[in-house]
């Protein structure tokens, strides 16, 4: 005769974890001003009092749980059985929200049986106890959850005793999702050897109120980087400190400093999860000067990024070439493999009601000379060619289609924009799309993108369209390129055509690694 198993899990000892530092913050004001003056006599009689008022505020976090228990009765060995379902609520006025998220109390996954010998298992953490209905695999259990309590429950996971598993979780933009609590359950499934008896542990459910929303220069703060000339350096960037950092609009951008030649640049981080200069790049590169894996972004061996080569230099075969708009480039030569740049120094440019009538000037005078009243400064940084912007004096070698550099002409920690070997989508079409950018939006918070035109001897096309290099190769004689005009906008070209030659001279803009 089968015997029934009865599997009791008792969670009567829940413990409610509550982290976070308590926020508190004092005011201290006079409110009472007393004066007297006596009008008649030409000595005034004056007296003031003081008195100081102030307040403490303290985030609230709590969390309930309804009924206190989970139990499993009966179990027939070989089938799955269901607990009850406890209620998980969570109250919380912290500003950015919350956390709930459970984990198994002790050194184990395991239910225990009174005998201390005989055990229950969780299932793996990425398992589905339904999937095991018909598996040899017995005596385990996992839990489920549902926001809905129409749900039907069937899937489970293994709860782990070494990470937190999320329940709920609130938005982090000020605002609450409406879901405050979720409803818990578990399962479990018997062998028909297994010892009968009461089976126990503890599930902790763990509430964590979100920190304030970090925007750049408190990430590089936090991570204890210095100054130097009162601004963060680009060089000190780390995957941490854009990890730590959260999109929060405009007001998060930082200016950074580039230890190369001192230059500032915007930067913030972008809802597409990566750190972006919200500025072309404008380094003038000197044949005479060496530049290093400690201040440049070279020495990357592989398309990974993983191996790293600290000794990697790279001294440019051409120098920068300064020129006014407007004019020739002197210099400037149309060359696939070597290195050169060019300097247009400040631009100004009078905005018209059409976009396509945009008009550039070298000075604000000239601008204002031209009748205009509407002129505006802006950056367009340096022009490079292809190989002066992945940092190469000879890329007759780079010619696999989708490869890309692995160096360039960013500062250390950052890079050109790529394709990525695993989505196998470029930088500047995830960027587009996160943001649902047209020709229009491109150009203003928080992208900034510029329509500078681009180099061939002399700039042409300036104010009409604006072109970017992707560090990712086309074939021997191109590489892939944004564009966008006043009315389009591609991120992915690679036509066969003159604006894909890599000797064209475009802007770039850098992302964290």
């Amino acid at each position: 005769m089968r015997r029934k198993k009865n599997i009791t899990l008792n969670s009567q000892n829940i413990t409610l974890h509550f982290t976070g530092k308590e926020k508190i913050i004092t005011l201290s004001l006079i409110i009472i001003m007393l004066s007297f003056a006596n009008i008649i006599n030409t000595s005034a009689l004056s007296y003031q009092s003081s008195v100081g008022v102030g307040f403490t505020f303290n985030p609230t976090l709590s969390v309930s749980i309804s009924p206190s228990d989970l139990t499993i009765a009966n179990l027939v060995p070989g089938n799955t059985l269901d607990s009850n379902v406890i209620n998980v609520s969570v109250a919380s006025n912290a500003s950015y929200g919350y956390t709930l998220s459970a984990i198994v109390n002790g050194n184990n996954n395991y239910l225990t049986h009174s005998n201390v010998t005989n055990i229950f298992n969780s299932i793996a953490t990425d398992a589905d106890l339904a999937d095991l209905e018909d598996s040899e695999d017995t005596n385990i259990w996992g839990y489920s959850t549902s926001l809905d309590s129409g749900t039907t429950w069937s899937n489970y996971n293994g709860l782990s005793n070494s990470n937190n598993a999320t329940l709920l979780s609130t938005n982090t933009n000020n605002t609450k999702t409406g879901i405050d609590s979720v409803d818990f359950k578990i399962a479990a499934k018997a062998s028909n050897t297994q010892t009968s008896g009461t089976y126990t542990g503890v599930i902790n459910f763990t509430a964590v109120t979100k920190p304030t929303p970090m925007n750049l220069a408190e990430s590089y703060f936090a991570a204890g980087k210095t100054r130097h000339n009162g601004y963060y350096t680009m060089q000190d960037m780390t995957s941490e400190i854009c990890n730590n950092t959260e999109v929060i609009g405009e007001g998060s951008q930082t200016e950074l400093i580039d230890l190369r030649d001192d230059k500032v640049y915007w930067a913030t981080k972008l809802a597409d999860g990566h750190c972006w200069m919200t500025q072309n790049l404008d380094l003038d590169l000197d044949s005479n000067r060496t530049y290093t894996h400690y201040d440049t972004d070279l020495g990357w061996s592989t398309e990974n990024d993983y191996t790293i080569n600290e000794n990697a230099t790279w001294k440019p075969t051409h120098s920068t070439i300064d020129f006014a708009i407007g004019s020739n480039i002197p210099g400037w030569a149309n060359s696939n493999i070597e290195p050169y740049s060019a300097n247009p120094g400040d631009i100004y440019f009078y905005t018209s009601n059409s976009d396509a009538n945009d008009i550039q000037y070298n000075s604000l005078q000239e601008c204002i000379n031209a009748g205009h009243n509407n002129c505006t400064h802006y950056h367009a940084g340096n022009y490079y060619n292809w190989s002066a912007a992945v940092g190469n004096n000879d890329t007759s070698e780079l010619i696999i289609q989708y490869d890309n550099s692995p160096d360039s002409v960013c500062p250390k920690n950052w890079r050109l924009p790529k394709r990525d070997q695993i989505t196998k989508k470029l930088d500047y079409a995830t960027l587009v799309d996160t943001y649902r950018a047209n020709a229009t939006s491109i150009r203003i918070e928080p992208l900034y993108f510029i329509r500078s035109g681009v180099v061939r001897g002399s700039v042409t096309g300036g104010t009409l369209n604006g072109y970017y290099y992707h560090g990712t190769i086309y074939n021997d004689v191109g590489s892939y390129f944004m564009s966008f005009s006043s009315t389009f906008i591609r991120p992915n070209e690679y036509s066969g055509s003159y604006y894909a030659r890599r000797f064209n001279g475009y802007p770039i803009r850098c992302l964290a690694r």
